[in-house]
């Protein structure tokens, strides 16, 4: 057989990468459209805790953990959950070492989520450097995840940017990875944190209800 003339070997050669990397975009793609339904699952579970509005006052917490509503009962419009961990200093146990704390806002129009809102602060007393990184999504029931903004500030100045603008192609999944190696793992935490907290309110209601009915009783007595 006649061998290929080396313009054609080049032709093939080129076809044979264009074919690859097409499949390898496509891929891409698929995979963040994964992820990206992945998040909204999240979001909606989630969305949940709105019941925790309901509650004039939350009395039983998770260790380290805090709430903040926003708006006064009984019209409030979302609620943030704070998480912190503090390492003191084995020199001197009064001093902080190094700090972190780590919260989600979740705002309501009504009944529906109407913003996401994720805040992570560290800060190091022996260096004094404290960084801080927020991410906002305020459309978070869309199709689209990749709208949300990311804010960072630290010792090197601050800088913010869409999470849209990050590569996500067959050189870089910086967005893919974003996504999979730290936002759904932080929704994931954050949604178990948020059924443990309406459990404990839950239980706590009920406990309320017995000592009530228990006192009714009671009072039968005389």
């Amino acid at each position: 057989m006649e061998p290929l003339p080396k313009y054609r070997h080049l032709a093939l050669l080129s076809l044979l990468l264009f074919s690859v990397s097409l499949y390898s975009e496509t891929d891409i793609t698929e995979k963040e459209n994964r992820l990206d339904k992945e998040i909204l699952s999240l979001y909606r579970e989630i969305a949940k805790a709105r019941e925790l509005l309901s509650y004039e006052q939350v009395s039983s917490l998770p260790a380290n953990t805090t709430v903040q509503f926003i708006g006064t009962y009984p019209n409030r419009t979302g609620i943030r959950i704070r998480k912190f961990k503090v390492d003191p200093d084995p020199q001197n146990k009064n001093r902080i070492k190094h700090s972190e704390e780590k919260s989600i806002l979740l705002e309501f129009n009504g009944s529906v989520l109407s913003k996401v809102e994720i805040l992570i602060t560290t800060e190091d007393t022996e260096i004094e450097q404290k960084t801080k990184t927020k991410i906002t999504d305020t459309t978070p029931l869309d199709d689209s995840v990749n709208d949300m903004m990311i804010y960072f500030s630290g010792i090197d100045g601050t800088d913010s940017f869409a999470l849209s603008s990050l590569r996500n192609d067959s050189v870089k999944q910086e967005r893919n990875d974003f996504k999979k190696d730290f936002y759904i793992k932080f929704l994931l935490d954050f949604h178990s944190q948020l059924t443990s907290i309406t459990a404990l309110q839950k239980s706590n209601g009920n406990q309320n209800q017995k000592k009530m009915f228990k006192q009714l009783n009671q009072s039968l007595g005389y």
